[in-house]
């Protein structure tokens, strides 16, 4: 009995020096909220001379998870789930390195294309999707009794209720100038449009078009656990001449 107490004593300690040539990743992610996100994978890849190495693991109930057994080298550290923006990390790995990642995951822009053309049968300038009544939002939830884990995640998209058709400028029209405008934007927390960015035009009549036509649109807001949050959103405006 001494003798085999003695071999495990010592395969114990020859183990630990080699689990310490090995790095790990760990935190812990949340919504917007602060409430925590089940579910995510979270996933570690090294690409060197031997090829890639994978590890991936899922956050448990309370938002937590651990990556270990990462060799040395440049790690990406990505965490994914539907809904929400992928968040990455880019973390150089050394023996023996515990490494905290704990990150807000922030809800996945919202994306829409809209053709616009100088037929005379385009649609009308301004249409509105209004419910007969639009109630307000609810309240933000009650914060969670202490020790208590509140679990996030669930997410009601904002939906159109006001929409406003951009217009093909004359000038550009008559010219046969066209293209494509891309933009970015924030819908706030009551849907309304803010904070538009343009991210590609080839005319500046025709970024004007688009953007006046976005600042008109409303939305019903996007819901976050019950509260209203902001949501980034990319819209492309295909400007086209009728017949191309």
């Amino acid at each position: 009995m001494a003798r085999i107490t003695l071999c495990l004593a010592l395969l114990a300690a020859l183990a630990a020096p080699a689990a310490a040539q090995t790095g790990r990743v760990y935190g812990s992610l949340t919504d917007e909220t602060g409430a925590v996100l089940p579910g995510v994978e979270v996933r570690a890849s090294l690409r060197d001379e031997n090829g890639e190495t994978l590890r991936t693991v899922v956050t448990d109930a309370k938002g937590a998870y651990q990556i270990d057994s990462l060799t040395p080298g440049q790690w990406t550290v990505t965490a994914s789930l539907p809904g929400f923006e992928t968040a990455t990390l880019r973390q150089a790995v050394q023996n023996g390195d515990a490494i905290e990642w704990s990150k807000t995951l922030d809800i996945g822009a919202i994306q829409e294309t809209v053709m616009i053309t100088t037929a005379p049968t385009d649609p009308p300038v301004r249409a509105e999707a209004r419910p007969a009544s639009v109630p307000p939002p609810p309240p933000p939830p009650a914060p969670a009794p202490a020790g208590i884990v509140r679990v996030g995640g669930s997410i009601k998209p904002p939906r159109k209720i006001v929409h406003v058709a951009p217009i093909y400028p004359a000038d550009m029209a008559a010219q046969g100038v066209g293209g494509v405008v891309v933009v970015r934007a924030t819908i706030s927390t009551d849907g309304t449009v803010r904070d538009v960015t343009m991210l590609r035009s080839p005319n500046e009549s025709l970024t004007q078009a688009a953007t006046n036509a976005l600042l008109g649109w409303e939305f019903t807001p996007t819901l976050l656990n019950g509260t209203p949050v902001q949501t980034r959103m990319t819209v492309t405006f295909n400007f086209q001449q009728q017949g191309q």
